[in-house]
C-alpha cells in the first residue's frame, strides 16, 4: 500500500516541499533514498523504538521510503515523524477510515523522534509554516517548541504534538484538537511604530554617554538613517557604550521584518523565544578573530553567518582594524545590496543582510593619537599606514564617519556647561526624533521596495534628494578639493536627507549639506 505525507526542508529562508511516499509490500527489506543524509539513514532505529512505546511497529515486510525530489539533499533528524506515520498508514497499523490519505495530504508533519516518543524541536520550523500557508496547507503539526515560534503565522493552523501519540490523535480528529492549537491570535498583536513606546527599559542609554555630542548626533541620524557608521578614537572615549547604546533609539521591527529576521534565525536554530516573532532589532558583535565564513555564513549546510543574523538591525564590529583584511573586504558585496549569496559545491542558498554597520577602532597602532591625558608613541606615517588598513571601498560605504575625541575631566564629573543639553540627552528623547524621521521615510518610500534613505538607489538620488544650485556647486567644490568618489556623493546626499528629515524640512540645504561632511572624516584624512 502507497502513502504520502508531507514536510519540508529549508534552502536558505526558502522552505521547499517535500514528499515522502511510503510503500508496503510482501518481502522483507527496508529501503530509504531520495539523497537522505546520515541523520535521516539512521531514522530506522529512532523510529522503530519510538513506536514500540506506543504499541505500534515497523512490520516485516519490504518497505520502501522515497524523500521526493529525489535529487535534492536532504539533511536534519526532523523527517523522524513523518516517516513514522507514513509506514503506520502504509502498513495497515492505522486504517484509511480513521486517516485518509486526503486528509494527510492537508497537512505538513516535521519533528526529531526520541526513543520514547517525545518530539524534539528541529531548526527551520518559521520559515516551513509560511511555505506551508502559501501552498495552502491547512495545518501543520510540530513538536511544541517548533509550534511557538510559528504562533503568528497567518492563514495556517498551527498543532502542537508532545509526542507521536498525540500527533496521530491530531490527524485522526483535527476539530477536536483545539487544546493543540498555538497559533491563537494575541490581543496586543506585534508592536508597530505607531505602538512605539519610548519607555521601554533597554540595558545602555545615551544618557550614560558623557560628553561626546557630536559623536550622539551622528549615531541619531545612523538610526535615523538606517546609516552605517564608524566611530574612530582613544580607549576609554565612549566608542563600545554608544554602540550598545544604539538599539535603545532605534524603532521596533515592523512585522514584515520581524517575520524575515525571525525566518533566519530559526534556520540557524536560535529563535528560543516563546512567544512568536523577535519583537526587538537584533545587536550582533562578532570577535575580531572570527573568520569568513563565520561572518558571510556558509559551512555543509550553509547556515547563515553574522551579516544575516544582524538583518534589519546592528553589525558593531569592535577593534574594526584588527578584523582580517579579507573579513572587512567581503563585507562589500552585502552592504551595497542587502543579501549575501553563499555558493558551495552540493548548494547555493541566499540570505537577506541589510544591516547597518558599526564599527569602531583606536586612531593609531598606540591608541592615543589626539589624547590629551596619554602621550602617543606613533609616527605620522605609521598612524597613515594603521588608518589605511581600510580600503577605500569600504570606507565609500561607511556613511558616517567620526573622530572621537578624549572626554574632559568636566565631563566626566557633571560639571561641565549645564546647558549642553545634547551632550546629556538620553535615549528617550532621541528616539522620538528618529522615529519621526523613519515615519517620513516611510511615507515618501511607500510605493519603493526600499524605506529608508541609506537605500536610495544611485538611480533615483536625484529624485528623493533634490538639492539647487547653490548646494550643487558647493558639494562639487568639496569633492574636488578631496577628490571624493562618486559613491562618496551619493552617501553625503543620503545623510544630508537624513538630516533634513530629523529636521522636518523638505528641502536639502547648505546648511544640511555642511552638516553631512562634518562626518566624512575619514575622506579628507586619507584624501589630502
Amino acid at each position: 500500500m502507497l502513502c504520502k505525507v508531507f514536510c519540508a526542508c529549508c534552502s536558505g529562508i526558502n522552505a521547499v516541499l517535500v514528499t515522502v511516499e511510503v510503500d508496503v509490500s510482501p518481502g522483507i527489506s527496508f529501503y530509504l533514498v531520495g539523497l537522505p543524509d546520515n541523520a535521516i539513514k539512521e531514522s530506522q532505529q529512532r523510529i522503530g523504538t519510538a513506536l514500540n512505546h506506543f504499541g505500534y511497529r515497523i512490520p516485516g515486510r519490504r518497505i520502501v521510503i522515497n524523500m521526493a525530489p529525489a535529487d535534492m539533499k536532504k539533511e536534519g533528524s526532523a523527517f523522524d515523524i513523518t516517516i513514522a506515520i507514513g509506514i503506520l498508514c502504509a502498513s495497515g497499523q492505522i486504517s484509511q477510515e480513521e486517516i485518509p490519505q486526503q486528509r494527510l495530504e492537508k497537512f505538513i508533519i516535521m519533528g526529531e523522534l526520541a526513543l520514547d516518543g517525545t518530539l524534539r524541536k528541529f531548526p527551520g520550523a518559521l520559515p516551513i509554516a509560511a511555505q506551508a500557508a502559501g501552498l495552502g496547507f491547512e495545518a501543520c503539526i510540530f513538536p511544541p517548541e517548533s509550534a511557538a515560534e510559528c504562533a503568528e503565522i497567518d492563514d495556517i493552523t498551527i498543532f502542537k504534538a508532545n509526542d507521536i501519540k498525540e500527533a496521530i490523535d491530531i490527524l485522526r480528529s483535527p476539530e477536536q484538537a483545539h487544546r493543540q492549537v498555538v497559533n491563537l491570535k494575541k490581543a496586543d498583536g506585534h508592536p508597530s511604530f505607531a505602538e512605539f513606546d519610548n519607555k521601554k527599559a533597554h540595558e545602555y542609554d545615551f544618557a550614560g554617554v558623557k560628553g561626546q555630542a557630536i559623536a550622539k548626533s551622528g549615531m541619531e541620524i545612523a538610526a535615523a538613517g538606517n546609516h552605517n557608521i564608524i566611530l574612530i578614537g582613544s580607549p576609554g572615549c565612549g566608542k563600545t557604550l554608544m554602540a550598545k547604546s544604539l538599539p535603545s533609539i532605534l524603532p521596533p521591527l515592523s512585522r514584515k521584518e520581524a517575520l524575515e529576521t525571525s525566518m533566519i534565525y530559526s534556520v540557524a536554530g536560535l529563535l528560543d523565544n516563546q512567544h512568536g516573532f523577535m519583537k526587538s532589532r537584533p545587536f550582533r558583535s562578532p570577535h575580531h578573530t572570527a573568520t569568513i565564513s563565520s561572518l558571510i555564513g556558509g559551512g555543509s549546510s550553509c547556515m547563515p553567518g553574522e551579516i544575516s543574523l544582524a538583518h534589519n538591525g546592528v553589525l558593531y564590529m569592535d577593534e574594526f582594524s584588527e578584523f582580517p583584511r579579507t573579513a572587512i573586504e567581503v563585507l562589500r558585496q552585502p552592504m551595497e545590496d542587502g543579501t549575501v549569496q553563499i555558493s558551495r559545491v552540493r548548494s547555493k542558498c541566499q540570505y537577506p543582510a541589510d544591516f547597518m554597520l558599526v564599527a569602531s577602532m583606536n586612531p593609531c597602532p598606540c591608541g592615543f593619537y589626539g589624547s590629551h591625558s596619554n602621550q602617543c608613541r606613533c609616527s605620522s606615517n605609521a598612524i597613515m599606514r594603521y588608518l589605511s588598513h581600510l580600503s577605500g571601498p569600504i570606507l565609500d560605504r561607511i556613511d558616517l564617519q567620526i573622530f572621537l575625541r578624549p572626554v574632559s575631566p568636566h565631563e566626566l564629573t557633571g560639571s561641565a556647561d549645564p546647558n549642553h543639553e545634547q551632550a546629556k540627552e538620553s535615549s528617550s528623547s532621541m528616539s522620538k526624533r528618529v522615529l519621526a524621521a523613519r515615519k517620513i521615510q516611510l511615507e515618501r518610500f511607500k510605493d519603493e521596495n526600499f524605506c529608508t534613505n541609506s537605500r536610495i538607489p544611485s538611480s533615483k538620488l536625484e529624485y528623493y534628494c533634490k538639492t539647487g544650485n547653490k548646494e550643487r556647486a558647493f558639494i562639487e567644490q568639496v569633492m574636488r578639493k578631496f577628490g571624493l568618489s562618486a559613491r562618496s556623493y551619493g552617501r553625503i546626499l543620503k545623510i544630508s536627507r537624513t538630516i533634513a528629515d530629523l529636521d522636518g524640512d523638505d528641502f536639502i540645504s547648505l546648511a544640511h549639506i555642511s552638516k553631512a561632511l562634518q562626518f566624512r572624516n575619514l575622506d579628507k584624512l586619507l584624501n589630502k
